[in-house]
């Protein structure tokens, strides 16, 4: 929520009952593409799908993910997208639960994307692009089509503006 609030793209984590967040402004030109499945993935079901633990070097490679992923949006280095956004602890599992997701992203990459991940727990799949993104988004439709999975999609940009009070007339 706290991109809704404060625009842009934010990192947030809660402890006890703080929320912390950090933003920075999204890189000119980036564009969102989504693949929004008609199935839905209960919260629970994900989850309980997650493994009880992990290994260092899988924890490692999702930390420096992560923070490869922070530093390549800061600095406008879009060419590290794609193993920025690769993950070791929540797809791999959530693909047993959904496993179209899998070939939407390779779709979505060889269709030209930047990076393709799966958003939030699921069950949709976002891609990131510079150019392109109409193509990618037919891609990923198509590639659904191709395994019986139903869905739409949409292109979009995130917004730096955050939420503001807009008066009607």
């Amino acid at each position: 929520m706290a991109q809704v609030l404060f625009g842009g793209l934010q990192v947030a984590v809660r402890e006890d009952d703080r929320v912390f967040h950090a933003g920075l402004a999204a890189p000119e030109g980036l564009k969102a593409v989504l693949f929004v499945p008609d199935m839905e993935m209960p919260t629970q079901e994900s989850r309980q799908a997650l493994p009880d633990f992990l290994s260092r070097e899988d924890a490692v490679y999702n930390i420096g993910r992560a923070a490869l992923l922070v530093g390549a949006l800061a600095s406008g280095r879009l060419d590290l997208l794609d193993a920025a956004t690769r993950d070791r602890l929540h797809q791999p599992a959530r693909a047993k639960v959904f496993p179209t997701m899998e070939t939407l992203f390779r779709a979505a990459r060889q269709a030209g994307a930047l990076g393709v991940f799966l958003s939030g727990g699921g069950s949709t799949v976002l891609a990131l692009a510079s150019e392109g993104e109409e193509g990618i988004a037919q891609a990923m439709a198509e590639a659904a089509a191709g395994e019986g999975t139903s869905g739409h999609t949409i292109v979009t940009a995130p917004s730096n503006a955050g939420a503001r009070v807009v008066e009607e007339g």
